[in-house]
């Protein structure tokens, strides 16, 4: 059962759902760096390293040379010239998602995955009888380090939009709790700046017309990337 299902059943009156967002920290890069010791510490990009090879994943090493997911390889690799390329091996990832499903599972059996490396949890109602869902969280994210060796970051509030910008709040390998009491206050926070990056989106593409650039330079990608993100989890419950 996924989160969108459970929708339509009913929660007790006056009883907020807990929701929960988890995220592992820069997935498949972590994995590289979990299964080379010598990868460790190093700015470590997943993806081709060739003209047109386009980074999938950037260990955080990377990411504080402004390395991003998405971006292309030779944007990159001028960015950040000790970059390592490794070729990404799908399967493991697999692999290694499948058993942090299988803790989920353990906690609650609805479940809504994102991709292999997030997904939103219900636990309203909790298979481990854990009060707090910020405690399940906590349980969840130890036992994911205790089995696969990697960080997981977790948002916790009583919806989906919410619970993702709380496990953003707190990367990495840190988690936080949104209540109800401070949801719109949050909120309108987010909107303001979701507001500016809208403003360098469409600033960007106005230049379209005169000029011969993409409508995200390497200047304005992250603020590209950023209120795309935004967006696209407005429209989420």
């Amino acid at each position: 059962m996924t989160v969108e299902d459970d929708d339509d059943q009913a929660v007790p009156p006056g009883r907020q759902r807990k929701i929960i967002h988890v995220d592992m920290d820069a997935f498949y890069a972590s994995v590289e760096q979990r299964d080379n010791p010598d990868l460790r510490g190093k700015p470590v990009a997943v993806g081709g390293s060739r003209e047109r090879g386009v980074v999938a994943a950037a260990s955080y090493e990377a990411r504080k040379f402004g390395v991003r997911s998405a971006m292309p390889s030779v944007t990159a690799k001028r960015q950040c010239p000790e970059l390592i390329f490794v070729k990404p091996r799908f399967e493991v990832y697999k692999a290694v998602s499948q058993q942090i499903r299988e803790i989920f599972a353990d906690h609650t059996p609805i479940i809504e995955p994102l991709s292999l490396d997030e997904a939103y949890l219900d636990v309203t109602e909790n298979l481990q009888n854990i009060p707090l869902a910020r405690d399940v969280a906590l349980a969840i994210r130890s036992k994911i380090k205790e089995v696969t060796g990697l960080n997981a970051s977790a948002g916790i509030s009583y919806n989906k939009f919410l619970a993702k910008l709380a496990s953003d709040h707190r990367k990495p390998n840190g988690q936080y709790v949104i209540t109800p009491e401070m949801g719109p206050a949050f909120v309108e926070a987010i909107g303001g700046k979701l507001r500016q990056e809208l403003i360098l989106v469409a600033s960007a593409h106005s230049k379209v017309r005169s000029s011969s650039r993409p409508p995200c330079d390497d200047r304005q990608f992250d603020g590209c990337a950023k209120a795309g993100s935004l967006l696209s989890h407005l429209g989420r419950k």
